[in-house]
């Protein structure tokens, strides 16, 4: 696949050169929509008519989305980039106080949607200023629409920029914004710049190029970093073509979806791929190219299991939101269980003793810090928290982890993932793979979702005490019984076990770590 981005374009520009240089190619293909296949030249031309009555609309830098991944987001995003705006995709499924604070802290005027999102969040829709109906937006600029996508065939690229408006240059002005998953606390507000985002697709290319994908599926939310840079962006500046689907909730649709529409890449998180492996099946998984899970620790379990019932290896990867967002990732041929990987080309790291402050060497566990061009330069509006977390351009995280000798990266937990007892740190995630492997080999987990999550509470003895949520069926006294047969520490086999009807998720895929603690403490 022949690169077609330059570092020092803006990402409208190279959205604009991507999908200028094949306009015949079919570049999108909307599964929720029927299987519409949608050429690049014609997604060009609705994004550059688009972006003209974007530009009379609106005079700020932001413009807000509440759409799902489809036909209809990506040309909202496009337009957006090449109006020169800043999409801001909103979070739909956190809860109006979220969408109202992520909309308030990117001092929204304007939001495209549909219709059909409206009615369905009802009051629940985020309050980020005026609404205009995509759909409406469409086709009222249909003709425009039609002519840019023929100048787009007749035109060279430098040419049609010019006659639209594009800006050329990016660099270190903001290309995008999005909001933490609040899976912690309170959303913040990550800038990415054109140069991160398109770094990081230079660097996802460097990664996947040789891999000869031809198709990914793209069901990730817009509003998740993942969903945002890799099925979004990646696809519009001349990566592979993009299968959409508006979830990854339903898992036997997304089989078919895959299978029908060929699709060679599987983005997903470890969560979504368990339920998708036992409601698909070999018969519509058995082709995929490639998998590649992040956002949560692969199981080896899962890993495993996959690979003997589907036929397919899962490549485990590691990135962030303020990453753009990928670190690392597993490859053929460049792969260790375990690990997420070795890093991104162009990416630095290294772990630091967070007691000391110092720089500890090559194969010791600290903090990890990144420096890179996907590296963000900081939250919105919060130089509090940037100088907290960014200092000489390197990017305190808040994972531990370590580098071994041959440069794969280990990734041992999370700061909001442990807990001080007695002295000792205790990592929740540890202790729930654990759990998870116990009842898988019992056969106590049931087809769907997420079932377990360890958290924590206030414990006057101890500091803390660990808690275990769980919705399926458990034998506690078996269950521990289990955890210290797998060699567990004592201390490190939780004693308080909650059924819940179901564990907290985020929409991406991962735990909801401050509802969790909060259920935990409520009971």
């Amino acid at each position: 696949m022949e690169l077609v981005r330059k570092t020092k374009d803006s990402l409208g520009m190279a959205c604009l050169r991507g999908l200028a240089k094949g306009p015949a190619r079919i570049a999108l293909v909307d599964a929720g929509m029927g299987g519409r296949r949608i050429k690049a030249g014609l997604l060009l031309g609705a994004g550059l008519a688009l972006a003209r009555r974007i530009k009379k609309e609106e005079s700020g830098p932001r413009v807000g989305v509440v759409l799902p991944p489809g036909a209809g987001g990506t040309m909202a995003n496009l337009a957006c980039v090449l109006a020169g705006k800043t999409p801001v995709n909103l979070n739909f499924t956190a809860g109006r106080a979220a969408g109202d604070s992520a909309a308030r802290q990117a001092g929204l005027r304007m939001v495209i949607t549909a219709r059909a999102m409206e009615e369905k969040l009802g009051e629940h829709f985020p309050d980020a200023g005026r609404r205009l109906d995509l759909a409406v937006m469409l086709r009222d600029g249909k003709w425009q629409a039609v002519v840019w996508a023929v100048l787009a065939l007749l035109l060279p690229s430098g040419v049609l920029a010019f006659l639209a408006g594009v800006e050329r240059k990016g660099g270190d002005r903001e290309a995008g914004l999005l909001f933490t998953s609040g899976s912690t606390g309170e959303p913040k507000g990550v800038v990415l710049t054109h140069r991160n985002i398109l770094g990081n697709l230079d660097q996802i290319e460097g990664a996947l190029g040789n891999l000869e994908i031809r198709s990914l599926l793209g069901c990730l939310p817009l509003f998740h970093s993942f969903g945002f840079t890799v099925t979004l962006w990646w696809p519009l500046t001349g990566g592979p073509r993009v299968v959409t689907y508006p979830s990854p909730l339903d898992p036997k649709v997304l089989g078919e979806v895959i299978a029908k529409h060929e699709v060679d890449l599987l983005v997903t998180t470890p969560t979504f791929l368990r339920a998708l492996m036992r409601r698909a099946g070999r018969e519509k998984l058995g082709k995929l190219k490639m998998v590649v899970t992040g956002a949560e620790k692969l199981p080896g379990s899962l890993r495993e299991e996959f690979a003997e019932k589907i036929g397919v290896k899962v490549y485990e990867g590691y990135g962030m939101t303020e990453g753009s967002p990928v670190i690392a990732v597993n490859l053929p041929g460049a792969e260790r269980a375990g690990t997420v990987g070795k890093p991104v080309r162009g990416l630095e790291v290294r772990t630091m003793d967070e007691g000391t402050g110092n720089i500890l060497p090559q194969g010791e566990a600290g903090i990890l810090e990144f420096r890179g061009s996907n590296i963000f330069p900081g939250y919105l509006g919060r130089t509090d928290l940037t100088e907290k977390v960014l200092k000489d351009g390197w990017y305190h995280s808040a994972d531990f982890g370590r580098v071994d000798a041959e440069g794969f990266l280990t990734i041992e937990g999370r700061r909001a993932r442990f807990s001080k007892m007695g002295g000792e740190m205790v990592p929740h995630g540890v202790v729930e793979e654990h759990l998870m492997k116990w009842l898988n080999e019992n056969g106590a987990l049931h087809e769907g979702t997420q079932e377990v999550m360890v958290t924590a509470v206030e414990d006057e003895k101890k500091g803390e005490s660990l808690v275990v949520l769980h919705s399926c069926e458990l034998d506690v006294a078996k269950a521990e019984k289990g955890l210290r047969e797998a060699g567990l520490p004592n201390l490190w086999v939780p004693k308080k076990f909650v059924r819940v009807k179901q564990v907290p998720m985020l929409a991406s895929g991962k735990l909801d770590l401050a509802a969790g603690r909060k259920l935990a403490e409520g009971m």
